[in-house]
């Protein structure tokens, strides 16, 4: 007689990381992946967006200045297309200007971090819009 245990399927929540500084990068997605989220990364906007279209992640978080294509760019984008319009977007920035946090967060962001980041306040944020979306 053999015994077996069923496998249990537990998905771990997607996030998209996108970032142009490759420490910030490197520790975040490290943070992030031993506190047991998938973390896929990209360098600026325009990989984020292919990253998106080839698996849709449960959240973003994104720096808002980078090459190629910015985070607000990256943001219009994902609002304008059906599947991503909720998704839940996060900006990471170094700017602690409280007239472009509200300009952001009228663009449809749903938080904005200011770095140096505490791990645990982008913890508590990535989790309350996990569970709010």
């Amino acid at each position: 007689m053999s015994s077996f245990l069923p496998l249990l399927h537990t998905t771990m929540p997607r996030i998209l990381l996108v970032e142009d500084d490759e420490a910030i990068l490197a520790n975040l997605a490290r943070f992030l992946r031993l506190e047991g989220f998938d973390v896929t990364t990209a360098r600026n906007g325009a990989e984020g967006l292919r990253a998106v279209e080839q698996q849709l992640p449960d959240l973003v978080l994104s720096d808002l200045l980078m090459p190629e294509m910015n985070g607000e760019a990256l943001l219009e984008v994902l609002r304008a297309g059906a599947s991503t319009a909720h998704l839940p977007f996060i900006f990471l920035t170094a700017s602690a200007d409280r007239a472009e946090r509200d300009a952001k967060l009228r663009l449809g962001a749903s938080d904005y971090l200011v770095k140096p980041l505490e791990f645990q306040d982008l913890l508590a944020a990535v989790r309350r819009h996990l569970a709010a979306g």
